[in-house]
């Protein structure tokens, strides 16, 4: 399914916002961190396979289990009526609670260490609904940067290389939804169509001014800094750029190997050459 926008669900602004601070005192994992500069991703598990919250990462759990509601989804009752009001819970397999402030994510594609499971138990379609966030929080596939907004449906094409942006010190909170892939005559939601396929609307799209020359010499010269010791600050400096200025296609990833090249480390460009076949191209569980 291609990433789209689908509908607008309402929020009750009161019950989710008791149901947030009730949350506040969850374990929060940090799994899937590694993907991020700046801080962690944080995410509690609110439904999953087998009913445990379990420790955040999708290939830890039980597979051959149902999935239902978690100790900490039963915690929270106005999420639980959001969930089973907008979701198919006959294909749904996991529903996070995920918050990230002041970071970015870096351009990826998820399922990738997900192929041994079974097709009927396998995440395979994404569902976000932002709960809390704000203008600078940014998310871009291919080379369009878009905005979701506080109670929006949308189904994310996961498969695709995709990026995140929190440029604010305000934390973003979403409710991220997984489905398995399996026929049925229910929509995996209930608040909008899915089959239209209506993609990125021009309003939530981001218009980016094209990178200039300067910015690019700029860049470049980043190649002088860049070692192992600096390269995730580095990395960091370019995905900021990618989500405020329009560099064109792959843009994080070929100028990252770009100024691996030209760095003076030895050690850099097999790091970057490694990092990229990681995160998007193949990934082993663990």
């Amino acid at each position: 399914m291609r990433t789209q926008y689908v509908a607008d669900t309402a929020l009750d602004e009161d019950r989710l916002a008791k149901d947030l601070e009730q949350t506040a005192s969850f374990p929060w994992s940090e799994a899937y961190s590694d993907f991020v500069f700046g801080g962690a991703w944080k995410s509690c598990m609110l439904w999953a396979r087998g009913g445990d919250a379990g420790d955040g990462v999708v290939t830890n759990y039980d597979h051959g289990l149902p999935a239902n509601f978690t100790q900490l989804g039963e915690q929270v009752p106005y999420l639980r009526e959001l969930i089973t009001s907008v979701a198919d819970l006959d294909r749904l397999n996991f529903v996070r609670l995920a918050k990230v402030q002041n970071s970015v994510i870096i351009p990826h594609r998820d399922l990738l260490e997900l192929s041994d499971i079974a097709d009927d138990t396998r995440n395979a379609h994404r569902m976000h609904i932002p709960l809390v966030t704000n203008e600078n929080c940014l998310f871009n596939q291919g080379d369009t940067v878009y905005r979701m907004r506080k109670g929006e449906v949308w189904f994310l094409d996961a498969s695709e290389i995709h990026s995140v942006a929190v440029l604010s010190d305000e934390e973003r909170i979403h409710l991220m939804f997984d489905f398995v892939d399996v026929p049925s005559d229910k929509p995996f939601t209930a608040v909008g169509d899915t089959s239209a396929d209506g993609g990125v609307p021009q309003d939530r799209t981001v218009q980016r001014p094209p990178l200039s020359g300067a910015d690019r010499a700029a860049l470049k010269a980043l190649a002088g800094l860049l070692t192992m010791e600096t390269v995730n600050e580095i990395f960091s400096i370019v995905i900021k750029k990618h989500f405020r200025y329009d560099g064109g296609d792959n843009f994080v990833w070929t100028t990252m190997i770009d100024l691996a090249r030209a760095s003076a480390d030895p050690a850099i460009l097999p790091h970057i050459e490694s990092l990229r076949r990681h995160y998007t191209l193949e990934r082993s569980v663990g």
